[in-house]
């Protein structure tokens, strides 16, 4: 499991005992504190893995967005709605070949956003996103994307347009491995990414902190 994850489950760990306090804390300085000391190991955590946590940082909340539009490109390309045609009517391939598009448009956004922050964040999730491709390379080869130098998708849009529906399908569709995988890389980067921005602007105090 990479580092990434890691820290992850060292903040969730503490989570369940911290929303207990934080639900009933009515100004009590030392649960203040608590919940203070623990966000601070966890930023610190993070701040040796090159994950800064102060305000300012736009290239984290460009991945937190980036991650966000992969997530809804995965959504859409999964559809089954697209690899089923209506009752008697025949099966608009071309919405699937936009979906199929737009997926690989979000994946390469969200693999250079991921290179602009550099450090464990991008080696970790990059690396993520590469053994899963890696795993059905073959296949996706067949249907015409394959994974560049550069780590990016690239389509063959000709072999592309000529692939069958269910071979795509296989491959993109709601019951394929390699979405699942992606999505829950991809999930991750949303919830570290936004830890790390909510606690540059949080308070400590008896008002509560934001957890995610």
């Amino acid at each position: 499991m990479s580092k990434i994850n890691n820290s992850m489950e060292y903040y969730q760990n503490n989570q369940s005992l911290l929303l207990l306090l934080n639900k009933n804390k009515s100004g009590n300085p030392l649960i203040n504190q608590i919940i203070a000391n623990n966000e601070t190991a966890y930023q610190k955590k993070m701040e040796s893995m090159g994950i800064f946590t102060g305000k300012g940082n736009d290239k984290y909340q460009n991945v937190d967005t980036a991650a966000t539009n992969l997530l809804d490109a995965i959504e859409k390309v999964s559809n089954k709605g697209l690899y089923t045609a209506e009752e008697g009517k025949e099966l608009d391939k071309s919405k699937l070949l936009k979906s199929v598009a737009n997926y690989v448009t979000a994946y390469n956004s969200t693999i250079t956003n991921l290179q602009n922050c550099g450090g464990s964040l991008n080696n970790s999730f990059k690396t993520e996103f590469e053994e899963a491709f890696k795993e059905k390379s073959e296949a996706f080869a067949n249907i015409g994307i394959t994974l560049s130098a550069d780590k990016k998708l690239e389509i063959d849009q000709e072999k592309l347009e000529s692939a069958s529906v269910d071979d795509i399908k296989v491959l993109l569709g709601a019951d394929s491995t390699y979405v699942k995988n992606i999505a829950a890389s991809a999930d991750s980067i949303n919830t570290i990414i936004g830890k790390a921005l909510t606690m540059g602007s949080s308070n400590y105090n008896a008002k509560g902190v934001t957890l995610f």
